[in-house]
C-alpha cells in the first residue's frame, strides 16, 4: 500500500528545530450510521512551530476540497478536548483562536489550535499533482500574524486537527479481500487489511522523494506517532506491527458530538486499538469482520430449492419411467437455479 507523508519548510529564524507528533484515527464504514466513506482524523503537534515556512501532509490519493473537515471547533469545547487528549485540561480563547492547557507527567502544556477556517487568505488549501493531494499548512503568514499580535508570545506548540472523508481511502490504505469459494465458506464473512505508512520512502516513489530535495523541504524529527483504528467487538483483529497493540472500550455516546453522528453499535461495542510508534510508522492490520444481506440469502435460498428439485427429479425418475422426458427437463431447471444460485454468491 502507498504511504502518507509529513515535511515542512524551514525559515531558519528558530535556534531550535521542530518536533512533530502524529495522531492518526480510522473509522471504518462499521462503525459509521451512514456506511458510506470511512473517516481518517488526522492531528499534527508542532513544538517551535515558529521556525518553520510551510508543512505538508502528503495524501497518496486525490481529494476533494469538501472532503476535508476541520475539528478544531470541535476540540474547543473542553469535553472533546479532553477525550482526545485523554485528560483533563482547560480551555482559553482569544478572538478567533483558542489555547488547550494541560498538564501530564507532572510537565504543562499550552497547545495554541490551529484552525483552517481563518481571516488570513492562502493559510490552507490543497495542492493535487499526479492523483495525489497535499495539504499545505503556510505558516509564514500565520507567523507574522500572531508575532504582530503578540497575545501568544509563551506559546511554542501549535495543533492541527482535520477529518478526511473520502471513499478513495478504500485500496490506499486498506481494501477488502474475499476468497474465491466463498459461497460455500464465507458468505456471511470477510476480510479487511488496514495499512497505515508515513514517510515510508520507498513507498511514496521516486518522483515525490525528487520534489522533496528539489524545493528544499526537510522530513521532520517526530517524537511519536498514535494509531487508532476503530472497529466493532464482534469482530477480530490482529495485528502485524513492530509495536505491541493495546486496546480499550470507546465510551459510548460520549463521542459522539467530536464524531458528528451517532456511532453504529448494532454490531457490538466499539473498541479502539492503539499503537505507539516512534518516528516512522509500519502498521498492518487483519480485520475479519461479520456481514449479511439480501443478495447472500437469496443465493442460498436459490441454492437449496436447486438441490431439493433436483434430488426429487432424480427419485422420480427411478421410481417412475414414464415420467423420463418430464425428468431431464426437472433435472435442467434444478441445475440451472443451482448455478444462478451459485454465481449470485461468487459476485456478492
Amino acid at each position: 500500500m502507498r504511504s502518507f507523508g509529513l515535511w515542512y519548510k524551514n525559515n531558519e529564524k528558530g535556534e531550535e528545530n521542530p518536533v512533530f507528533s502524529v495522531h492518526i484515527n480510522f473509522w471504518s464504514e462499521s462503525v459509521k450510521s451512514d456506511k458510506r466513506a470511512p473517516d481518517l482524523d488526522v492531528g499534527l503537534k508542532i513544538k517551535n512551530f515558529r521556525c518553520i515556512d510551510e508543512v505538508r501532509f502528503h495524501c497518496p490519493f486525490f481529494i476533494e476540497e469538501n472532503e476535508v473537515i476541520d475539528l478544531v471547533p470541535k476540540l474547543s469545547k473542553i469535553e472533546n478536548a479532553n477525550i482526545v487528549f485523554n485528560t483533563d485540561g482547560s480551555i482559553q480563547t482569544k478572538k478567533s483562536y483558542s489555547v488547550y492547557s494541560f498538564e501530564k507527567d507532572r510537565v504543562r502544556e499550552d497547545l495554541l489550535l490551529f484552525p483552517l477556517n481563518q481571516d488570513l487568505e492562502d493559510i490552507y488549501f490543497l495542492n493535487v499533482e499526479d492523483g495525489k493531494t497535499d495539504i499545505v499548512f503556510n505558516f509564514s503568514i500565520f507567523n507574522e500574524y500572531i508575532n504582530q499580535k503578540g497575545e501568544f508570545a509563551e506559546i511554542k506548540e501549535i495543533y492541527i486537527r482535520l477529518r478526511i472523508t473520502s471513499t478513495e481511502l478504500k485500496n490506499s490504505i486498506y481494501f477488502d479481500c474475499e476468497p474465491s469459494n466463498k459461497s460455500f465458506e464465507s458468505a456471511f464473512s470477510g476480510t479487511r487489511i488496514f495499512d497505515f505508512k508515513i514517510n515510508e520512502k520507498r513507498n511514496l516513489g521516486a518522483k515525490t522523494i525528487k520534489k522533496i530535495d528539489l524545493n528544499k523541504y526537510v522530513f521532520p524529527d517526530i517524537d511519536n506517532i498514535h494509531l487508532l483504528v476503530m472497529e466493532p467487538s464482534s469482530y477480530d483483529v490482529e495485528s502485524f506491527a513492530d509495536r505491541q497493540m493495546t486496546c480499550r472500550e470507546l465510551e459510548e455516546d460520549l463521542w459522539n458530538d467530536y464524531f458528528g453522528t451517532k456511532i453504529n453499535y448494532s454490531k457490538g461495542r466499539i473498541l479502539a486499538y492503539h499503537w505507539k510508534f516512534g518516528h516512522d510508522c509500519s502498521c498492518l492490520v487483519k480485520v475479519k469482520y461479520s456481514k449479511t444481506n439480501l443478495a447472500t440469502l437469496s443465493a442460498y435460498v436459490f441454492m437449496v430449492l436447486a438441490l431439493g428439485v433436483f434430488s426429487s427429479t432424480v427419485v422420480t425418475i427411478v421410481q417412475n419411467n414414464c415420467t423420463k422426458h418430464f425428468g431431464y427437463v426437472s433435472s435442467g431447471i434444478g441445475l440451472i437455479l443451482f448455478l444462478f444460485g451459485f454465481l449470485l454468491g461468487r459476485k456478492e
